[in-house]
């Protein structure tokens, strides 16, 4: 893996936008359309205690992805224990193919989904969402963000546009409700009848219906259409309008939250260390001078 690929920071728009927990609000879907891609559902399937431990994977694998973006000189190495976490994760699919973790095709279809959720948070969670020419800036910075890991980029799609077609494709042509996306489904329809070990188990039968209900509300309303319906999930005129409140909601009330609940960990760290130009300088500089972006973050 080269060592020269330059670390993100202050004016970059994923260092100034990524670290801001309203990216979580997506999980659920994100999550979801990860399971349903054949292979990675596959390797869950086979490798991983997810159901029983949803929460807690989640809360271990989003800072250590973020890491690529916020940990400065130590980023590359960050890359490299993301990716080379999957090296063991392998198998045989149902119709005997193999599989791999770190196939392409697989591995930057997980990574295209947390791209998504850097405009898709701003879009549904934020006052001021991403212009067109914004989000191929961050399309960019993506493509830069994949190449930290070492892998093939003969199948990252070459522009902004051609990422959209690429997306929409896998989502309907692709993607199909294996096991383990069947499970994720099954864990929000279901939620309180699962303890976490991370919440004391009196606490969680108190939580759980409420939690549960809110989820699967925040699941189904982030879906695409078509996913939604294969899964038999009824949307109604009301539940948009309540959607859509909860949306308003966060974007009004999210700036008056101290920095300490809105930031993660690991993003503050790194403007503590190297500061930060803030969101409105990262956006006038991709308005100015986009096609930069894509060699100097």
């Amino acid at each position: 893996m080269s060592t020269d690929t330059p670390r993100f920071g202050p004016g970059s728009l994923l260092y100034e936008t990524y670290g801001d927990r309203r990216g979580y609000l997506l999980a659920p879907m994100e999550g979801l359309l990860q399971l349903m891609y054949p292979s990675l559902g596959r390797g869950v399937e086979e490798h991983s205690d997810f159901f029983n431990e949803p929460w807690e994977r989640l809360f271990r694998s989003v800072p250590q992805i973020q890491g690529m973006i916020y940990d400065g000189p130590q980023a590359m190495h960050t890359a490299a224990q993301v990716r080379d976490f999957h090296k063991h994760i392998k198998g045989e699919m149902p119709s005997g193919e193999r599989y791999h973790a770190l196939d392409p095709h697989t591995y930057f279809w997980a990574h295209a989904t947390f791209i998504d959720t850097a405009w898709r948070a701003r879009d549904l969670f934020a006052q001021r969402p991403y212009t067109r020419e914004e989000k191929a800036a961050v399309y960019a910075e993506g493509v830069r963000w994949w190449n930290m890991y070492g892998m093939s980029q003969r199948i990252v799609p070459p522009s902004y546009d051609e990422f959209l077609e690429y997306w929409d494709h896998t989502l309907h042509h692709v993607l199909e409700p294996t096991p383990a996306a069947r499970g994720l489904i099954d864990y929000f329809d279901h939620a309180g009848d699962m303890p976490q070990p991370w919440i004391p188990k009196a606490l969680w039968r108190i939580l759980a219906p409420s939690a549960s209900e809110a989820w699967r509300h925040l699941l189904v309303g982030t879906l695409p259409p078509h996913i939604r319906e294969m899964y038999g999930y009824r949307w109604t005129r009301a539940n948009q309008v309540a959607f859509d409140t909860f949306r308003q909601a966060v974007m009004r009330t999210w700036p008056l939250l101290p920095e300490s609940v809105r930031i993660m960990p690991r993003a503050r760290a790194a403007y503590r260390r190297e500061g930060r130009t803030g969101i409105r300088v990262a956006l006038e500089r991709a308005a100015v001078a986009p096609e930069r972006l894509r060699t100097a973050v």
